[in-house]
């Protein structure tokens, strides 16, 4: 019996260590799109921003949101054109016997009787790794490090652009001494939580190097007459204990009158 395949079918190809990464939802589907415009050979895709926010439903600010978060983890580049449109460069994984992304998938048309059309082992993620996993485990070392400095740091906003702030940080300080400023700044008695920076300001001014100010000294509350009362009639009662520790009763009972008119309030 003769068996026959009618193929229609497109799709886009994505690398299983892309789908580990830290990154939205939205930055995994528009690889996904610009991987379906992507040159085979040079990996450049030149899709219109108006066009990806069309493919992806969104709008065209979200487009160039998603784009920085696979710019940022290495996964493509963008290079502004002459004529205001964008270059994408994917990175391109290889192995198994096939690249990913590439282009337009080839479709065969009509009836395609191919036995390898039955063989799909060459595009299991088994045989797909990336070819530079030291590469793969800097950018997932990166995203560690970054939730733990957001863990801790004191205000919690705005965290695509303190992303990227806290990847251009790194280029100048080391990870212990960021981490070791945002908790000390976290902790500071003379932080104001309603003035306290945005996290990307604060890493963009190299917030850890801040020295911290003196603790605010406590200044002394006034006692109330009672608490003077209360005082005063204590240091009479261990002035009145030593006079007749001496043998002198008549001081004593002046002091004990004394001290008696006080707290009486006619003093």
């Amino acid at each position: 019996m003769e068996q026959t395949i009618r193929l229609e079918r497109r799709f886009a190809m994505i690398d299983e260590w892309l789908l580990d990464l830290d990154i939205s939802d939205r930055a995994v589907r528009l690889y996904a799109v610009l991987s379906r415009y992507a040159d085979n050979d040079t990996h450049k895709a030149y899709p219109s921003r108006d066009t990806l926010a069309k493919r992806l439903r969104c709008s065209t600010k979200s487009v160039d949101r998603a784009a920085q978060e696979l710019v940022d983890f290495g996964v493509m580049t963008k290079q502004q054109r002459n004529n205001s449109s964008i270059i994408y460069t994917l990175r391109v994984v290889e192995g198994g016997g096939h690249q990913s992304p590439g282009g337009s998938t080839p479709v065969s048309r009509g009836v395609d009787t191919r036995v390898d059309l039955t063989i799909a082992t060459g595009l299991e993620p088994s045989n797909v790794e990336p070819p530079n996993l030291k590469q793969v485990a800097k950018v997932s070392k990166s995203s560690d490090e970054f939730d733990q400095f957001w863990k801790v740091y004191p205000r919690g906003e705005d965290k695509p652009d303190a992303r990227k702030a806290f990847a251009k940080a790194l280029k100048r300080v080391s990870f212990d001494v960021l981490l070791a400023g945002a908790v000390a700044h976290r902790d500071d008695s003379n932080r104001d939580p309603q003035w306290t920076k945005y996290a990307h300001r604060w890493l963009d001014k190299d917030g850890w190097n801040n020295p911290l100010k003196p603790a605010p000294a406590v200044k002394a509350r006034k006692l109330t007459n009672a608490e003077e009362g209360a005082l005063l009639s204590q240091k009479y009662r261990e002035e009145e204990q030593l006079a007749l520790g001496e043998g002198n009763p008549v001081v004593a009972g002046q002091l004990e009158a004394d001290a008696f008119e006080w707290v009486g309030g006619n003093w």
